[in-house]
């Protein structure tokens, strides 16, 4: 135990991040250009194929069905409106050229949070277990080239703002980060671990409803939305509606920020 509490690990977990990158590069090639068993074919970059598909509903029909390849069902988008935006970038940029982007994005920010944090952190064992379950998510997120690496950056620094006193700036990140709303647990921690108080909740309320406030004006919209997070696929979701909320909220991806909200509890 006292290894770990005083040697540098954080550099062998930025190494792997690195290996695993490069590995998933590898097999993206091999997909594309050998046949290769069909779960792997159409699971690779499956979410980064989705999230791409939904900008071309537009922004005012962003909570329509998302037409998939055969042998896919549709898919209902079930994020924040705002992530149109902040997705936005990606669809300039040609699918066999940004699915490598946003490797490399991931692989920038995750390897930024591993770094900055190991100083930030006192407690190494926790950081450790932090790093450990960060790697599952990490790879989860690598294959199927998901985003919930944003959620973690984002709520990194919205945590070290809140340490640091700017607090506005904590609550702004953390609004971003909400374009999945499963990640607003990261208030009741702040305020389990007696970060924030309730008085303090403003700071992060007001720049959300602000965000939000095209779904007061427009409710059809918000409902649509709604309606989305209670839609089931069998084939991925499973068979009542508490499964398809359920995978929405608690998908093993997730343990990318889930981990997060695991070090700050604990610290």
């Amino acid at each position: 135990m006292k290894l770990i509490e005083v040697y540098p690990f954080y550099k062998y977990f930025i190494i792997f991040f690195i290996l695993i990158t490069i590995l998933f590069t590898v097999v993206r090639i091999f997909v594309i250009n050998y046949s290769l068993p069909y779960l792997i074919e159409i699971s690779r970059d499956v979410d980064f194929d989705i999230l791409i598909r939904g900008l071309n509903n537009g922004l005012l029909n962003f909570y329509e069905p998302i037409e998939m390849p055969p042998g896919i069902p549709e898919w209902p988008p079930y994020y924040l409106y705002f992530w149109y935006f902040m997705f936005l970038p990606m669809k300039l940029i040609p699918f066999e050229i940004g699915v490598y982007v946003w490797d490399l994005l991931r692989l920038i920010a995750v390897s930024f949070v591993v770094y900055k944090s190991y100083n930030y952190f006192k407690n190494k064992k926790d950081l450790f277990i932090f790093y450990l379950l960060l790697s599952a998510g990490f790879c989860i997120d690598a294959w199927f080239n998901n985003v919930n690496f944003i959620i973690l950056f984002l709520l990194y620094y919205s945590y070290v703002a809140l340490d640091n006193g700017n607090k506005w700036i904590s609550g702004l990140l953390f609004t971003l980060s909400t374009f999945k709303i499963n990640s607003i647990l990261f208030l009741p921690i702040l305020l389990i671990t007696k970060k924030i108080r309730f008085k303090d909740l403003y700071y992060y309320i007001i720049p959300f409803a602000f965000i939000c406030l095209p779904y007061m004006i427009f409710p059809n919209y918000f409902f649509q939305m709604i309606s989305n997070w209670f839609s089931s696929q069998d084939t991925v979701q499973g068979f009542s509606i508490l499964d398809s909320i359920l995978w929405k909220a608690l998908q093993p991806s997730h343990l990318m920020f889930i981990s997060f909200l695991y070090i700050t509890f604990f610290e």
